[in-house]
């Protein structure tokens, strides 16, 4: 069995510049869903990026369609720090102007 050290976490100034895109960390796996945007980081760098084809959250495993490569990957989460597009909640955003 392999056993993995968590690497460094990212400075939040990393992650300011995806928060400003619309993607944030997820507070589990769990909380994706299959369509869902995301990106697999490392270092601040983009490795992997698109949406979510299966999730296996016991073994710590997401698949997306790679929007690069155009193939389905396999990410391996603990060897990234992911972000996601995740949806707002409609129901608290401010109702949008009438023209």
């Amino acid at each position: 069995m392999r056993t993995q050290i968590p690497g460094p976490a990212l400075p939040s100034s990393a992650l300011a510049v995806h928060r400003v895109e619309g993607f944030i960390q997820p507070a589990k796996l769990a909380d994706l869903d299959p369509g869902t945007l995301v990106r697999a980081l490392r270092d601040g760098a983009v490795c992997h990026a698109g949406p979510v084809t299966d999730i296996s959250s016991e073994q710590g495993l997401l698949w997306i369609f790679d929007e690069q490569s155009r193939t389905r990957k396999i990410i391996e989460t603990h060897e990234f720090t992911i972000v996601a597009r995740l949806e707002t909640d409609t129901a608290t955003e401010e109702p949008k102007e009438q023209p």
